[in-house]
């Protein structure tokens, strides 16, 4: 199926899908972060068909950009989408991040919906509500990408956050915006994950696009932007 977002084309699976991936990437400004770059380094992780990219895009038209997606359904698409859309300096990486290089399983969505944003590697994630497949693949850690500035580490990993954030801690100062998907997974901690930035960054909690100042919910899927104090 294809679709606009302003000038740019997209291909997708599901249209349900796409429409949630867009209201909360281009109308709830999900990822939107400020930067006095004209060509900023983003890493996306967790980049799927490439709608973040597009965002990226059109906030920082001269940014650089570097992706990881481990779905091999994604690939393709995120390929094509790059492509039609003419957009440069996208570099994809077909593999996730995690905190050592090798292979691991992938659970994957098995309904006939196509939803493949749906990707996790804990089993049984989404309280074992969706039907899965598991598929091995490629995994990468960051630490080798984020030897010099980083202005923006953005991530959707379906509960693996904390982990790659704990891997990464020495490199913080490197990074000066990091905005993730907190996902309420059993081997997540939401007070552990805010704890482990805190010192190094200023912390802002969202629900839906909605900033949290108060009575933040450790039970629901929220956006985290963390920016690095100067």
């Amino acid at each position: 199926m294809q679709s606009k977002i302003g000038k740019y084309i997209v291909n997708y699976f599901n249209e349900e899908e796409f429409h949630s991936i867009r209201r909360e990437i281009f109308t709830n400004n999900s990822y939107y972060f400020e930067s006095d770059n004209p060509t900023p380094y983003i890493i996306d992780i967790g980049t799927y068909i490439g709608i973040s990219v597009l965002y990226f895009k059109d906030l920082y038209p001269n940014s650089k950009i570097l992706c990881f997606e481990p779905n091999p359904m994604a690939i393709d698409l995120l390929k094509e989408n790059i492509l039609i859309n003419n957009i440069q300096n996208v570099d994809i990486h077909d593999s996730a991040i995690l905190i050592k290089d090798g292979i691991k399983d992938l659970y994957i969505d098995n309904t006939n919906l196509d939803r493949f944003s749906i990707g996790s590697f804990n089993k049984n994630c989404w309280n074992g509500s969706i039907s899965t497949q598991k598929i091995t693949v490629n995994t990468e850690n960051l630490t080798k990408y984020i030897k010099t500035s980083v202005d923006l580490l953005k991530m959707d990993v379906e509960g693996s956050e904390q982990e790659i954030l704990g891997s990464i801690k020495k490199d913080f100062g490197n990074i000066k915006n990091i905005i993730f998907e907190y996902h309420p997974t059993k081997n997540q901690n939401l007070n552990k994950i805010l704890n482990l930035l805190s010192s190094n960054y200023d912390i802002e909690i969202y629900d839906n696009g909605r900033l949290l100042k108060r009575n933040i919910p450790t039970n629901k899927l929220l956006t985290i932007k963390a920016i690095y104090k100067h």
